[in-house]
């Protein structure tokens, strides 16, 4: 079978919205973001798939690159843990980064479904957080985190609030049997 070599997407940085930043996450300390990959280090959502790479979505929002940036499901995976804003040497603040994303995308796309949401409906929350026990532990706190699957009366009231909202009630089917 023949290897097919595919050229690189080019994107034209001149159309690009170099103010788009203020719109997505106005703060300066954005820029002073120079990919040093800090953020990454310690993220556990850095092995999803796909990975969450702060530093890439903070130069997609910094060039101003609104249709990329719109089709990027990776701020998803973000499992709230908040070790990037503790790890970030410039305080960018990535955690919230991530946040005004998501925020950003739903309002610039009401149709946008999270990839994620299957999972945040079924156990609510996107990772599974309680596959890192030996870290925990070895950190010599508790091996478990409480969460909300441990109470099964809280879980049906969470899945009933999500259902009220319009993007879940008009695509309920992906929520049958999860």
């Amino acid at each position: 079978m023949p290897v097919m070599e595919m050229e690189p997407e080019i994107i034209n940085l001149a159309e690009s919205d170099k103010d788009m930043w203020r719109d997505v996450f106005a703060t300066e300390n954005l820029r002073y973001c120079f990919n040093c990959s800090t953020c990454i280090s310690g993220c556990p959502a850095s092995h999803a798939d796909p990975p969450l790479l702060i530093r890439n979505l903070a130069r997609m929002v910094l060039l101003g690159l609104e249709d990329e940036l719109l089709d990027e499901d990776s701020p998803w995976a973000c499992v709230t843990c908040s070790r990037c804003e503790e790890m970030c040497p410039m305080d960018v603040k990535p955690f919230e980064l991530c946040l005004a994303i998501r925020k950003w995308q739903v309002a610039n796309d009401p149709t946008r479904i999270p990839p994620s949401i299957v999972e945040v409906y079924a156990r609510g929350y996107t990772q599974a957080v309680e596959k890192n026990t030996e870290q925990r532990k070895s950190l010599g706190l508790p091996e478990m985190l409480p969460v909300i699957t441990e109470f099964p009366e809280m879980l049906k009231q969470f899945q009933e609030m999500l259902m009220k909202t319009k993007i879940i009630s008009d695509n309920d089917y992906m929520f049958k049997g999860a």
